[in-house]
């Protein structure tokens, strides 16, 4: 009986702890599903994973389209604020974030946050889910932008309102009563483009909206009015008369003056005799006048005379102290100046040339005036009371060759037997230097050796033609001569015009002097500049000298 008792209770223990060991079993069951279920709801929900951060906001517990929503509103604002405007006056420019193209990463930011903790499996999952939550997870969105694309676009406006300053003029008008007339100058603004693009690119840095207020710097003109007001002045008046001359030769000086009237020259600006005048045509109103031929003879020719023109000009900018650049010599001096004074021009050869070597403009005033060739020449006065003075030397003088005879068999030249005609002169040569001299308050302070001049002697040329010898007298029947008669001698006046000729063969060479020269009014005397001491012939060939 005592060991049916046992064994009960054995089989009652026994049963005792099976039923325990299920119970157990299906507590830890219990548990284990219910762990499972919590990290079910834990993992798998779709908002954003608590400790997630972006920009400093939290976005656990939203859903993707709930952070959408916001930080589009937030984007907006962000953008919106990317904002410069430039201030002129009445005038602005605004600049925004679509000219920039600036652009914020949130929605791909957002998609990738989101995605945290959504790979692997139950547990890995909530583990990562576990672990962002406790350390947290931030984030920044990223603000891109291209500033240089408004660049160019500011350095349009920054030309549009630069402004280059306006120098004072001073416009010439020689015969009228007001001669000079000055435009004030205007002062110019210049906005610097790279440092106004500076200012724009640090507003759009800062994030925040701002304003240039475009301050442009000032200009200041080269040439002021009151510059100009000095120059003004007469410097220089220089003539030459053409006394003597025909009505075609003045016509042609007069006509070259007019074309050279009223010329302005600014500073560092060189003056082209040819240029000015043109080619000397019938058409220009140009008539035929006496000129030197290449062969030294003096011929009709379009044009003659201006010569007389370029060598007043030349002694006027001489005395005004311009720089003289190109200028030559006639074939032998001239009736109105002394030698080494002229300057003579030939369309497509010599030339005369002179540099505004001043600060200021100079002026060029050119007429007739009764039988005168008048320069005058207006700019800023020499300081010191300067004026020049030109003076001439004559270093050698060179014989004039005999003249050489030409018989004119065709009588193109001498139409009647016996006769001779001179072509050319004989001249004497001359080697003459020409000084510019600078005078201040009645002192000589500096000599200047402006040219050599070398007039080559010139060999005449004189045309003749034989005198007709008389015709033997008609035979008549007579006696038996007396006495042989010596025969007369057919051309009795031929010795005796040979020594005329010979008379006239003699040049008329003045006899060459030292010569003063300063600005006057009358212009006989004036000298000359810088330039080649050959014959014009060999600048331009066989073209004629005015």
């Amino acid at each position: 009986m005592k060991k049916r008792y046992i064994l009960i209770g054995v089989l009652a223990l026994a049963l005792l702890l099976t039923a325990g060991f299920v119970y157990h079993n299906y507590r830890e069951k219990k548990a284990q599903e219910q762990w499972i279920a919590h990290m079910t709801d834990t993992v798998e929900r779709d908002t954003f994973y608590e400790g997630i951060y972006l920009d400093d906001v939290h976005l656990g517990g939203l859903t993707l389209q709930e952070a959408y929503d916001q930080f589009k509103i937030a984007a907006e604002e962000r953008l919106n604020n990317l904002r410069a405007e430039l201030t002129y006056e009445d005038q602005s420019w605004v600049f925004t974030h679509e000219d920039i193209n600036a652009e914020i990463n949130w929605e791909e930011k957002l998609e990738e946050l989101y995605e945290l903790g959504r790979e692997g499996d139950l547990e890995e999952r909530y583990k990562q889910i576990e672990e962002i939550r406790e350390n947290k997870v931030q984030a920044e969105t990223t603000l891109t932008m291209d500033i240089t694309r408004i660049r160019g676009a500011v350095e349009e406006i920054a030309d549009s309102l630069s402004v280059e300053p306006v120098n004072a003029d001073l416009s010439f008008h020689p015969g009228e009563e007001q001669m000079f007339r000055i435009t004030p100058e205007q002062e110019g603004r210049k906005v610097d483009s790279d440092e106004l693009y500076r200012s724009v690119e640090e507003i759009f840095k800062s994030g925040q909206p701002g304003i240039v207020a475009i301050e442009p710097a000032v200009v200041e003109p080269e040439v002021r009015a009151a510059d100009l007001e000095r120059a003004t002045s007469k410097i220089v008046t220089f003539s030459t008369s053409m006394s003597g001359s025909s009505e075609n030769r003045m016509s042609n000086i007069a006509l070259a003056l007019r074309k050279i009237n009223g010329t302005k020259l600014n500073p560092g600006e060189v003056f082209s005799f040819n240029q000015v005048v043109g080619n000397r045509t019938a058409k220009a109103g140009f008539k035929p006048a006496p000129v030197i031929m290449p062969d030294k003879s003096m011929q009709d020719g379009i044009g003659g005379g201006i010569c007389q023109a370029s060598s007043t000009l030349f002694n006027a900018a001489a005395l005004a102290g311009l720089e003289i650049v190109e200028r030559y010599h006639h074939s032998f001096p001239v009736a109105y100046l002394d030698p080494g004074l002229d300057a003579t021009v030939a369309w497509g050869g010599a030339d005369l040339k002179f540099r505004n070597n001043r600060n200021t403009p100079v002026f060029i005033r050119a007429y007739r005036s009764g039988t005168k060739a008048c320069v005058e020449i207006y700019g800023e006065p020499l300081p010191n009371n300067g004026k020049y003075q030109l003076t001439t030397k004559v270093i050698e003088t060179m014989k004039a060759p005999a003249p050489k005879r030409i018989e004119d068999k065709n009588g193109k030249y001498v139409k009647k037997p016996g006769g001779e005609y001179v072509h050319v002169k004989s001249r004497t040569g001359l080697k003459v230097n020409t000084y510019r001299v600078l005078v201040q308050n009645g002192k000589i302070v500096s000599s200047e050796l402006l040219v050599t001049n070398f007039y080559r002697p010139i060999q005449g040329i004189i045309y003749y033609r034989e005198a007709k010898p008389e015709p033997d007298p008609t035979p008549t029947p007579s006696a038996a001569p007396k006495d042989e008669e010596k025969p007369k001698d057919e051309n009795p006046k031929k010795d005796e015009q040979k020594e005329e000729s010979k008379k006239e063969e003699a040049p008329e060479s003045p006899e060459p002097k030292d010569t003063k020269q300063n600005n006057t009014e009358s212009g006989k005397k004036d000298n000359g500049p810088k330039s080649t001491s050959e014959e014009p012939d060999s600048n331009d060939g066989e073209k004629s000298e005015n």
